[in-house]
């Protein structure tokens, strides 16, 4: 199975250089934020990807050409001038169309305007800023028991604010670090599976969006499946984000890897 990766958006102010950047080239220890998306589905043996590019692809598009061959331990001959590779590097196995989907494009035009490389089977889709310790495997055997066409992966977002539980108008308890739970309620935690019918839903157009538009589209249809994932999950929108995330790797605490 193939992972469909959207690469849109505006980016964020990366802490380090002060610049605007796409989020997926955020750094989280020495490999952006998209290597570590990727790394969660390599981890499950799923190695071809599609990114969906938008603003910024260009760089993004710089990052797999010329500094994957950085990660190589090198031996360089002066006299012939040859660069002989000393090891070998896990990422070498990695399949990666990089697609031009658009500045402007929503995500659901984005997801139509890569049908060709998808259009005759299931896929992933996620995104380029969320990090999760989500057991692939286990959303795609509850994908295929659904006999649904898109499965999304419902979490509980992280407080950024204390929690207080209340019972009868009184406080019982107090965690400054809960997550928000919402009565019989879950977002979308960005892990996705879709048969290839999604793509009778969608359009190429630049505002078909497939959160607010193709989503209750097949509610409406009973075509939509929710994987519930209660560990860990993050998305990255603020330097905040960036600074928690960083501490977990610095820690050696990284889940989205597998390491906690």
């Amino acid at each position: 199975m193939k992972c469909l990766i959207l690469c849109g958006g505006k980016g964020i102010i990366d802490p380090i250089s002060q610049s605007r950047i796409p989020k997926a080239l955020i750094k989280i220890g020495n490999r952006p934020l998209l290597w570590h998306v990727m790394k969660l589905f390599s981890g499950y043996g799923y190695n071809e990807f599609i990114l969906a590019l938008g603003q910024g692809g260009d760089l993004i598009k710089n990052y797999f050409i010329n500094s994957f061959e950085l990660l190589h331990d090198i031996e360089v001959s002066i006299s012939n001038n040859e660069i002989k590779s000393l090891n070998k590097i896990p990422e070498e196995n990695w399949k990666i169309k990089l697609i031009d989907t658009g500045i402007s494009a929503s995500t659901g035009a984005r997801i139509a305007r890569c049908e060709r490389y998808l259009k005759h089977e299931s896929f992933f889709i996620t995104y380029s800023d969320i990090l999760a310790n989500i057991k692939i495997n286990d959303l795609l055997n509850a994908h295929i028991s659904s006999n649904k066409i898109l499965t999304i992966s419902g979490v509980h977002p992280p407080s950024r604010f204390g929690t207080f539980y209340i019972k009868e108008n009184e406080s019982i308890t107090y965690n400054a670090n809960a997550k928000l739970e919402m009565f019989q309620s879950r977002i979308n935690g960005g892990f996705m599976i879709a048969n290839p019918n999604i793509f009778e839903k969608l359009s190429p157009i630049n505002e078909c969006n497939f959160e607010n538009e193709v989503f209750n589209n097949l509610i409406e249809e009973k075509n939509i499946n929710i994987f519930q994932h209660n560990e860990f999950w993050q998305n990255i929108d603020t330097e905040r984000d960036i600074d928690y995330i960083q501490k977990l790797y610095d820690s050696n605490k990284r889940p989205w890897l597998g390491i906690s």
